[in-house]
C-alpha cells in the first residue's frame, strides 16, 4: 500500500513559502500600523495647532484696542483684556461713565483703570494719557445711574469719536512668547511644547490712519521631521 505524506523537500519547500507569505504580511500590518500612528501624532499636531491659534486669536480681539505695550523682548505680543466697556460723557470737570455689568459696584472697580481713546502702544502704562484709576470713583446714586470720576475731565487729551470707554486691569498684563526649546508661553506657563521658536515671529504692528492694531504672527509646528506652518494676522476688533 502505498504511504501519504510530505516528502522532505515539500515540507522545506511549505516552511520557505509560509515564512515568504509571514513575512510580507507582517512588513505590511508594520507599514500600515505605522501610518495609522503617524496619521494621530499628525492630527495631535493640528488639534493642538488650532487650539492654540484660536485661543491667541479670541484674547487679542478682546484686548482693549491699540494698548498694546511695546515688547521690550522680540518674539513677545502683550496686551490687557478688557474687562467692562461702556459709554461715558464729561460734565463740567467730571467724567461720568455707564459699565455693562449690572452688578458693578464702587469696590468691585477699585482695583481697576478706565481708559478712553487710546491710540499708541507703550512702555510704561502710567505715563499714557487718558488712563484712570478707579480707586476713587464715585458710585452711582438715587438720582445718578452712572459712575464719576472727579476732575477727570481736566486731564482728558483726546476724546472717543464714539463716546467709549474701556475698563480692565492694569495688574493683569497677558504675553504670549516665543521661547527657547521650542516652547510658547503665556505668562511664562507653557501652552506648546511643538513650536520651531527659530521659524516663528508673534509681533503687534501698531494702528494707523488705515486700520487697527494687527498681531501678525506665524507658526511652525512641528512633530517626526514633519512640520505646518501657519499665518495669521489678528485683527483688533474693537475701535477706541
Amino acid at each position: 500500500m502505498k504511504g501519504k505524506g510530505f516528502t522532505l523537500i515539500e515540507m522545506i519547500l511549505a516552511i520557505v513559502i509560509s515564512s515568504i507569505v509571514l513575512l510580507g504580511v507582517a512588513n505590511f500590518t508594520e507599514f500600515g500600523m505605522r501610518g495609522y500612528f503617524g496619521s494621530v501624532e499628525r492630527f495631535r499636531l493640528q488639534t493642538e495647532a488650532r487650539f492654540v491659534l484660536e485661543k491667541l486669536s479670541r484674547e487679542v480681539r478682546h484686548a482693549v484696542p491699540n494698548l498694546f505695550p511695546a515688547s521690550v523682548s522680540s518674539g513677545c505680543v502683550s496686551f490687557y483684556p478688557i474687562v467692562d466697556s461702556g459709554f461715558y460723557a464729561t460734565s463740567g470737570a467730571d467724567i461720568n461713565f455707564l459699565v455693562s455689568d449690572t452688578g458693578a459696584t464702587s469696590s468691585s472697580l477699585q482695583s481697576m483703570s478706565l481708559v478712553i481713546n487710546p491710540t499708541r502702544p507703550h512702555t510704561d502704562i502710567s505715563n499714557l494719557n487718558n488712563i484712570y484709576p478707579l480707586d476713587s470713583v464715585v458710585p452711582p446714586s438715587v438720582s445718578a445711574a452712572y459712575f464719576s470720576i472727579p476732575n477727570g475731565a481736566n486731564t482728558l487729551v483726546s476724546e472717543s469719536v464714539g463716546k467709549r470707554h474701556y475698563i480692565f486691569d492694569s495688574n493683569n498684563l497677558v504675553e504670549y512668547c516665543l521661547a527657547n526649546s521650542n516652547l510658547l508661553t503665556r505668562n511664562g506657563v507653557t501652552i506648546s511644547d511643538r513650536v520651531m521658536s527659530e521659524n516663528s515671529t508673534l509681533s503687534y504692528q501698531p494702528a494707523d490712519v488705515q486700520s487697527n492694531g494687527v498681531v501678525e504672527l506665524i507658526l511652525e509646528f512641528a512633530e517626526n521631521n514633519e512640520s505646518t506652518v501657519f499665518e495669521l494676522d489678528i485683527q483688533v476688533t474693537n475701535v477706541p
